[in-house]
């Protein structure tokens, strides 16, 4: 008899466990931010990075033909910024500003948050439609190290602590 029991294919991959993190832009006018359940690295050398975006997210407008992004991966403290970030649009509101956070500004204005376990700067290197959303690949151009806490997590639907 199978361990395996049958469940519908977007019900099993809650069953994959995601680093949640805020995916960062800096159009020249504004800074944005959307929070991202999926991050992944993809290569050694050079560092690459990679993320999906919804285009129906303002974010998707700001960084589908920026050069740069940021990757903010989120601590175990940080689930309020991720439901905030998650949940408002940044078309009309500045995300940072409503959430009193004062953002760190690195390399090529891309605005990082505080409190993050590691945040990225990346250069868009190419971007992929898959399904609804886009894949937006970035080399790792700038790395910063945050406190020395657990990272957020997401899996089965839920925010995790390891």
């Amino acid at each position: 008899m199978s361990p395996f029991k049958p469940l519908a294919p977007s019900k099993a991959l809650s069953h994959i466990s995601h680093p949640v993190a805020i995916i960062t832009a800096n159009d020249g006018k504004k800074l944005n931010g959307m929070t991202a359940a999926w991050v992944t690295q993809i290569s050694i050398d050079p560092p690459i990075l990679c993320t999906s975006i919804s285009p129906l997210r303002h974010t998707w407008d700001m960084v589908k033909d920026a050069e740069y992004f940021g990757v903010c991966i989120l601590s175990k403290d940080q689930e309020k910024e991720s439901n905030f970030f998650g949940s408002r649009s940044g078309k009309k509101l500045d995300k940072f500003k409503a959430m009193g956070i004062e953002p760190f500004m690195a390399a090529h204005d891309i605005p990082l948050l505080p409190g993050s376990v590691a945040a990225f700067v990346c250069r868009k290197t190419h971007r992929v439609e898959q399904g609804d959303h886009w894949a937006l690949f970035g080399e790792v151009v700038e790395a910063w190290k945050g406190p020395e806490v657990q990272p957020l997590n997401y899996f089965r639907s839920k925010y995790r602590t390891w």
